[in-house]
């Protein structure tokens, strides 16, 4: 993929508060709370203002549906830290673990396992994320499901 020209330097925990702070109405409507740990020191990120965000909305919306279906304790974690190579962040919710045969598919285009769901908005936020440099995974969890991507730092790309 070509680079974008919206391309500029980012601070990936601007864009987790603010993303918040759009979804806020959200948590409060489904009874979610949230909790974030944001890393202090994270490098600044090289990427589109625009569509980092919406990688992030995508996240929380799913993890909002997710964890509202539930009986018990309604909550997001959002946490940023610094890797070597660049930033982690992940979502997790408290809502029910995705199914370990469904982890191989859940980044499918048209994949869903929603009862409303078209199945796109977890496979264009993988590709967001890899047109940065980049990569989203999900990672097994027993209590809720674990989204999380990395994104390289401008001290990553010039290495």
């Amino acid at each position: 993929m070509k680079e974008s020209p919206n391309r500029v330097e980012v601070d990936i925990n601007r864009i987790v508060q603010d993303v918040t702070i759009l979804t806020r109405k959200e948590f409060t409507r489904n009874r979610v709370s949230l909790r974030t740990e944001l890393a202090s020191d994270l490098a600044h990120v090289h990427g589109d203002p625009v569509l980092l965000p919406q990688v992030l909305i995508n996240l929380i919306m799913n993890a909002i549906e997710a964890t509202s279906s539930t009986n018990g304790k309604r909550e997001i974690l959002i946490r940023s830290a610094k890797k070597p190579d660049g930033v982690l962040v992940q979502v997790q919710d408290s809502g029910p673990a995705i199914e370990p045969e469904l982890i191989s598919r859940i980044f499918e285009p048209f994949f869903t396992t929603k009862a409303k769901g078209i199945g796109l908005g977890l496979s264009i936020s993988h590709s967001i994320i890899e047109s940065h440099g980049g990569r989203l995974w999900t990672t097994p969890s027993s209590t809720g499901a674990l989204f999380e991507f990395t994104l390289p730092t401008d001290a990553a790309d010039a290495s």
